[in-house]
Order: C-alpha cells, then sequence, then structure tokens
C-alpha cells in the first residue's frame, strides 16, 4: 500500500510502498478516505518520546471504511463508515470504565505515534477505538471531527462550562482548532473574542459567529479583551497558541471566577522558546480563578461531537485538501501559518 513515513524525531515524511497492516483479533482493517493534518501533527512528531519506533506512519484523524476484522470484533462490521478515537486506552482501569479514557492507568500512546496511523491507504487499530460516521457526512469534513471538534466540545462543556451569557476569549482562533472552538463556544450560548494573528483567518471566524475579534499582530491582547468587557474580564479562555505570552495575557484577561483553559503546548524543540508562564497565587485566590488542562475527550464526547456535525450544529472547517504523497507541503503550509482552519489528505 501508499504510505507516507516518518523515518526520524522532526524530519520530513516521505512517500513509500509498504505492506498492508495486519488485523489482530480485536482489531479493525480501515481503508483510509482522508485524514486530517493539523499542528498537533507536527507538535508531536518532534516530542521526544512520542513516537516509539521507526519508520512511523502519522494521522490521528481518520476517516474511511471498515474492510476487515479480528475474530473477537463485536462493534463494527465489514462495510462501516468509521473515524477513529486516537488515544491507546486499556478499557479497563478506573479512568476507562468512568470515561476519562485520556487518564487511563495503562496508557498505550497515541494513533500515529505508537501504532501506525492514517497517512496511508489503510489503517489497522483496536475496533473500540472505532466511532460510526453517517453516511451524509463526507470523508474530508469527517476526518477533523476526531480531534478538531471533539476536543473543543470537551473543552467548552466540561472544563471551560461555558453557558448562555459567558463571554469567552478564544486564542489561536483560526487555526485548525480554534475556528471549530469558536463556533462551539457559541453553540454553548457564549459571546465569543476570537484571536489571531491573520486577518484571513479572523475575517472566517467573524463569518462563522465570532462576536468580537482580536488582530494580535495590531492590538495588545489583554488591552482588548479588558476593553471589549468593559474592563471586567472575560469567563473563559481557551488558549491553542499556549505560549508563555499568550498564556499569561489570558490568565490576566480573567474576570472573577474566570476559568483559563490550556489546550494547546509549544514544546522548545519545535518553537525555539520557552512556554511556560507565571501565575500570582494571591490573584488566583482572591479572584477564585480556575486553571484547567483540556486533555482530548472520551469515547462518548466523540459519539456527541459526530451528532453535532450531522445535526448541522457545527460545520467542519476544511480549507485545503492534499493527495497522499504531499503530506509534507500541507506540514509546511500549516508551519508557515497558511492555512485557514484545516487540512485534510484525501487518500
Amino acid at each position: 500500500m501508499k504510505a507516507m513515513l516518518l523515518h526520524e524525531l522532526g524530519g520530513p515524511v516521505t512517500f513509500k510502498e509498504v505492506d498492508e497492516p495486519r488485523v489482530g483479533p480485536c482489531d479493525a482493517k480501515v481503508r483510509v478516505r482522508a485524514a486530517g493534518v493539523g499542528l498537533t501533527i507536527l507538535i508531536m512528531k518532534s516530542t521526544p518520546g512520542l513516537v516509539t519506533d521507526y519508520p512511523r506512519i502519522l494521522g490521528h484523524e481518520v476517516a474511511g471504511e471498515v474492510v476487515e476484522i479480528g475474530s473477537e470484533v463485536r462493534n463494527v462490521k465489514i462495510g462501516d463508515r468509521v473515524i477513529c478515537h486516537f488515544y491507546l486506552t486499556c478499557k479497563a482501569c478506573k479512568f476507562c470504565r468512568s470515561g476519562r479514557e485520556t487518564l487511563c492507568e495503562n496508557w498505550g500512546g497515541y494513533v500515529g505515534m505508537a501504532c501506525d496511523g492514517g497517512y496511508a491507504e489503510y489503517l489497522s487499530v483496536p475496533s473500540l477505538n472505532l466511532c460510526h460516521l453517517p453516511e451524509r457526512i463526507p470523508f474530508p469534513e469527517a476526518s477533523v471531527i476526531s480531534d478538531a471538534i471533539a476536543t473543543p466540545l470537551h473543552a467548552c462543556r466540561e472544563e471551560a462550562k461555558v453557558g448562555p451569557g459567558d463571554t469567552v476569549l478564544v486564542i489561536g482562533a483560526g487555526g485548525g482548532v480554534g475556528i471549530h472552538a469558536v463556533q462551539m463556544a457559541k453553540l454553548c450560548g457564549g459571546r465569543v473574542l476570537a484571536a489571531d494573528i491573520s486577518r484571513e483567518k479572523l475575517e472566517m471566524v467573524r463569518a462563522l459567529g465570532a462576536d468580537e475579534i482580536i488582530d494580535v499582530a495590531e492590538k495588545n491582547l489583554l488591552q482588548e479583551a479588558k476593553r471589549l468587557t468593559d474592563e471586567k474580564g472575560v469567563d473563559a479562555v481557551l488558549d491553542f497558541v499556549a505560549s508563555s505570552q499568550t498564556l499569561e495575557a489570558g490568565f490576566a484577561s480573567l474576570a472573577t471566577s474566570g476559568r483559563l483553559i490550556i489546550l494547546g503546548f509549544r514544546p522548545p524543540s519545535v518553537f525555539k522558546v520557552e512556554p511556560t508562564f507565571r501565575i500570582d497565587p494571591l490573584v488566583v485566590l482572591s479572584k477564585g480563578l480556575e486553571i484547567h488542562g483540556s486533555r482530548y475527550v472520551s469515547m462518548a464526547e466523540l459519539i456527541d461531537a459526530v451528532k453535532i456535525v450531522e445535526q448541522g450544529k457545527i460545520k467542519p472547517i476544511v480549507t485545503r485538501t492534499f493527495p497522499l504523497d504531499e503530506a509534507e507541503t500541507a506540514h509546511q503550509m500549516i508551519l508557515e501559518n497558511k492555512i485557514t482552519g484545516r487540512a485534510a489528505l484525501v487518500i
């Protein structure tokens, strides 16, 4: 089969013909129709310890059709359209059984990092990682649901607890996950302040429902967040950039009882800057502030994300598609901040 392989930490992916993956008793083999491409992959492939073996086929946002199942598989059948949960979990520990799979005590890593992923014609994964996909959702749009849409669903609903009347600041609002977080926060009833450094991206998020836009290339993020809230601050910050500058500005933007939700990470090995930030514990205590790390989603939340897209409440924003052998071109365009929303490989 055709695949794109990563040969070293932080290196490029290259095209190669490889053997099709084998299917174990509890596995399902998926004919990949589309694979989402986002900044997460670029960060993860350059972070030591995440890729467990080389060469590795990347790609954790997968949409396709089941073509083979193992002898013990009961939850999917041949011909089913599916997307993939990208955490490899035991399904049996106290966290998995309580719907908090992302904290699995026996966590096995990520699809596309600890096992081969979706930058290929076929993928083999544990069948319990697969989620059914309705016919009406096209594969390119479906491919990004498992991360770009499900992640902000959890962040808005469970971590930020966005409700009607809340003001939400989304930092990195034009990126592949942030652009869907804007929609999700609006769906939860929030007033959304969308911040980014690209005018093109900001115009798109405005069209998708952002109430106010903040061009950080021209204006001070903290000052604008305060101005747009009559100096009161925001009820929640969703930070998809997570640099020391954005985290400190986001924290300072919080109103009393506000919540800072950290979803991004900028490893020094990739971005050559230190991502840590300082907080004043007295401010946290006196204002009753909360800082949350939002770590992906449960399988139940992934199912909910599919339903929300099927019902037309959230629009998957895939602005560019590429053939499989142009995956590295997509990577470079993302690093250069040239793609609004998400990109996808159509295979």
